[in-house]
């Protein structure tokens, strides 16, 4: 099994890119949002999902373990493949799709091409329960944690990024308007 590929991308198409390692190229499917950052000629690495059957021997590439991880949980549940799960992350970020499978939205999932009505709320019944428990470590412990989010979610930034800044902020600044200051000026930094 093919588990790990870091090497140069010799040549991109619609659906996958030939990363060339060692003077052999491997032919790694990603996903569109994927393809569309990836040049030729620049160094990557991947974590890959090898996926034999009787006539194909198909790998499928990610930046990281969690995305790895993400798809394997996707394919999983009878009726999603390989490629529609790679077209599920394309559609948002990994957080924002866990969110949208623990709240039953089914909606959201049929968006994705391969992807109907029963299969989607498939995915929700059969994932919902896996993906409790890790939004459960996302979630701001006090209200004035919670105010601070929805404050970067209303100023344009995505629920996911602004939870993780608020991981990152110091505990010394209690009041609210002062959370939100230093939210500001860490995105800023970044």
């Amino acid at each position: 099994m093919i588990a790990y590929l870091k090497g140069k991308i010799l040549l991109k198409t619609l659906k996958s890119a030939i990363v060339l390692v060692d003077s052999i190229g491997y032919e790694v499917f990603l996903t569109s949002k994927e393809l569309e950052k990836t040049r030729l000629e620049i160094e990557v690495e991947y974590f890959v999902y090898s996926y034999i059957k009787e006539d194909a021997f198909d790998l499928y590439g990610f930046r990281s373990i969690g995305e790895l991880d993400f798809f394997k949980k996707l394919i999983s549940v009878s009726g999603v493949g390989p490629k529609s799960a790679l077209n599920v992350l394309a559609l948002a970020e990994i957080e924002e799709l866990k969110r949208a499978i623990t709240s039953g939205d089914a909606a959201m999932l049929q968006q994705v091409s391969g992807i109907g009505k029963k299969t989607a709320e498939r995915l929700v019944v059969e994932l919902k329960e896996k993906f409790i428990s890790d939004l459960s470590q996302l979630e701001p412990t006090n209200n004035t944690d919670k105010q601070v989010v929805d404050a970067l979610v209303s100023l344009g930034y995505k629920e996911v990024e602004a939870r993780e800044v608020l991981k990152s902020l110091p505990t010394s600044e209690a009041d609210l308007a002062g959370r939100i200051k230093e939210a500001l000026k860490y995105i800023n930094k970044r």
